[in-house]
């Protein structure tokens, strides 16, 4: 028996592109079709910048322009460090030490107050955009944002993943090949996608989580600097207040040269100033290693897929940084593929991920038999036949286990589930154990693409104990799973005894600092 498809929903679910310059939040309505929610200020994006006043925590625009007034105040470009611990990274403001999952769970917390007061309902559930070169330690961390902001977050998508979404939702009975290039204020993907028969499917990806907009910003930033140097031996970075300015003028006039050929920017500091005229051509010029990155990244990705550009349809290019001319320019040196200019490079992630949202509440649906979206939205999302759209992601990194070598006497990893494996996964291997009367097999789980340990990133440790007096070799089998949220577990089976583990995320919170995270984000009024 169907639900009254006019009652209320009693969730509602939310996709969050949760960017390192700016963000967006989008939601499904009514009749199906996906919107951006505008924040309290009316603008449809929302600047990733918090300015700690006191016991709030200003989000967005007002942060932004309080930049250069009281720059120690101000944090942003969080996202470039989720996954550090607070050793690694962290903020103080007011005797407290904020990681980089705190802090982002306010940008989120602003993101959700204004949904919900848009909406004129509570947002309860979301789905949180990462670049698809994340690793398993900083998707852990955007995961924990979105709890710690009070939200039950149903999953983490790529990017790329999500851009593909918001493109295919209306083409889904039209088999392409779609090119994503993805690139934002902070963080580059690239990411191959094959939508057909209603099912959209991650064929290879590749990235740079540490390459954006921001390395063009800095380039300007340390020009300017240097010119200013040689006119008053003087360097204006050892001021905040001056490195804050000078970056906004920076991000200014790389905007400027997108539709303009030449523009001025003009510094002060400690009394004294310079006045520069920057051309875009010269602007390409001193950043063309960074271009270089982007398209030797492309090319991977498309040797990777095993395709030619001949078997690509479409383009689709995300972020803010695609509207740089010479990005176009590098892409079209590379080939004649169209670009599809139907999708907002601000707000495609943030559509998609609210497309995704509403695809895991019909899934959960479909288990539960509770009904709580309406006919017209299922309708929306379902096949002619009635079948949910399908999204089918890859492991965007290696997940290896640690073993010894007796020729070469040394640790290697050996690849359980390799990069590019369809995600649902499992591997099954049988190893022998390195030494006799072994009292514990113990598993040391990592990921990366390197034989070499050290170069890997550890995720988790699973052992089991064995019987005694074995002898060198004694079999000891190893099953990895990966599930659609990136989950891995773990089992380790040997002479009947078994240990499955769910691999602890590698993230900068503990458990118990997640829980004091949690009270003391409810103390902070977020505006």
């Amino acid at each position: 028996m169907n639900a009254d498809p006019s009652a209320k929903a009693t969730r509602k679910a939310v996709g969050i592109d949760l960017g390192t310059t700016f963000c967006a939040v989008a939601h499904i309505d009514a009749y199906g079709k996906p919107q951006i929610i505008p924040n309290a200020e009316s603008e449809r994006i929302t600047p990733s910048v918090i300015l700690f006043d006191g016991t709030s925590a200003i989000v967005g625009t007002m942060a932004k322009q309080n930049a250069v007034a009281e720059p120690e105040k101000i944090v942003d470009f969080v996202k470039r460090e989720m996954g550090k611990n607070k050793a690694q990274f962290h903020r103080e403001f007011n005797t407290k030490h904020y990681s980089a999952e705190e802090l982002s769970a306010l940008i989120i917390k602003k993101l959700k107050n204004d949904a919900e007061k848009y909406l004129g309902e509570p947002v309860t559930d979301a789905v949180i955009t990462v670049p698809a070169y994340f690793n398993d330690a900083e998707r852990t961390a955007t995961l924990h944002a979105g709890q710690l902001a009070g939200l039950n977050v149903l999953n983490v998508i790529n990017e790329p993943t999500s851009a593909a979404l918001a493109y295919g939702l209306d083409k889904l009975d039209s088999n392409q090949t779609v090119f994503v290039f993805d690139l934002g204020g902070g963080t580059f993907d690239v990411t191959i996608m094959k939508i057909e028969n209603n099912h959209i499917r991650m064929m290879a990806s590749n990235g740079d989580h540490r390459l954006g907009g921001k390395d063009w910003d800095d380039v300007i930033v340390n020009w300017v600097a240097e010119e200013f140097d040689k006119a008053h031996g003087e360097n204006p970075l050892l001021d905040l207040q001056s490195y804050q300015d000078l970056y906004n003028r920076a991000l200014t006039a790389k905007i400027q040269l997108s539709s303009r050929m030449r523009t001025t920017i003009v510094h002060s500091y400690a009394g004294k100033s310079v006045k520069l005229e920057l051309t875009r051509e010269d602007l390409e010029h001193r950043c063309r290693h960074l271009l270089e990155k982007c398209k030797t990244i492309c090319e991977i990705v498309m040797q990777e897929a095993g395709l030619g550009w001949d078997q690509v349809d479409r383009i689709l290019l995300t972020g803010g940084m695609s509207r740089m001319p010479s990005v176009r320019e590098m892409i079209g040196g590379m080939t004649s593929v169209p670009i599809a200019d139907d999708v907002s490079p601000d707000e495609a992630v943030a559509i998609g991920a609210a497309v995704q949202a509403v695809l895991s509440l019909l899934g959960e649906e479909d288990d539960s038999g509770e009904r709580v979206l309406s006919q017209e939205v299922r309708d929306q999302f379902s096949a002619q036949d009635g079948s949910l759209i399908q999204v089918t992601n890859i492991t965007t990194h290696t997940l290896g286990v640690v073993l010894w070598d007796d020729s070469k006497v040394e640790e290697y990893v050996f690849p359980m589930i390799r990069k590019m494996t369809p995600v649902p996964a499992g591997m099954k291997n049988s190893f022998g154990t390195a030494k006799a009367n072994m009292k514990n097999a113990i598993v040391r789980v990592v990921e990366g693409e390197s034989t070499v340990p050290g170069e890997c990133t550890p995720l988790g440790i699973c052992d089991i104990e064995l019987p005694p007096f074995l002898p060198k070799g004694s079999p000891v089998e190893l099953t990895y799973t990966y599930n659609e949220n990136q989950v891995l577990e773990v089992i380790v089976d040997a002479y009947g005894r078994t240990n499955r583990v769910q691999i602890a995320r590698n993230t900068g919170l503990s458990e118990a600092e997640i829980e004091t995270a949690t009270a003391d984000l409810l103390q902070i009024n977020v505006v």
